[in-house]
């Protein structure tokens, strides 16, 4: 069932974005004090952990799509675009972490958050098309399937080459151990 594979499209977008917070949580030397890069890294986790909230509440609803009706199901993926956009706004707005390669990795999310909105431009391209019927919304789970995929190569694309920055180091413990990034890993 098309469905089926739309909503396990949604589950690895969420498994890849919360990956942020696997690590080693003994990197804090500062007696509970958080650093700059821990306080960029946790402002990321947390649009990501707000952002995934709404997408799975989205595929709670679409879990069943004989319950779902046109309107529930377009509601459903507009959330998941609204929550979409509010992460690049997040994220965009954040600028670089006071790291050594800091810069690059505030270029790398802009340049995610340019791909996620051409995505979310994608879904919304696809909800806009006024189908009649959840049958006529599923025959379009190519598109929607193929624009959630995209997301999740954008995801996991920015998260590796952040990783493999030259002075990447203090950013990963960064991840490792702020808060909210360990909330994000725990809640997956």
């Amino acid at each position: 069932m098309k469905h089926a594979g739309l909503l396990a499209v949604i589950t690895v977008v969420v498994a890849s974005a919360m990956g942020c917070g696997s690590g080693d949580e003994s990197g804090d030397s500062s007696g509970g004090d958080e650093t700059s890069a821990e306080a960029w890294a946790d402002d990321v986790c947390s649009s990501v952990s707000t952002w995934d909230d709404v997408v799975t509440e989205a595929a709670s609803t679409l879990s069943d799509p004989k319950d779902v009706s046109v309107n529930g199901f377009k509601d459903a993926l507009g959330s998941v675009v609204d929550a979409t956009s509010a992460l690049v706004t997040e994220v965009s707005g954040l600028g670089p972490p006071d790291t050594e390669a800091g810069d690059e990795a505030a270029a790398l999310l802009t340049t995610l958050s340019e791909d996620l909105e051409a995505e979310a431009d994608v879904l919304s391209e696809a909800m806009d098309a006024d189908p009649d019927s959840v049958s006529e919304l599923l025959a379009s789970s190519s598109i929607i399937t193929e624009a959630l995929a995209a997301m999740r190569s954008d995801v996991e694309a920015a998260v590796n080459e952040i990783d493999e920055l030259d002075g990447g180091a203090e950013l990963e413990d960064a991840f490792a151990t702020a808060e909210s990034c360990q909330q994000v890993s725990s809640a997956g």
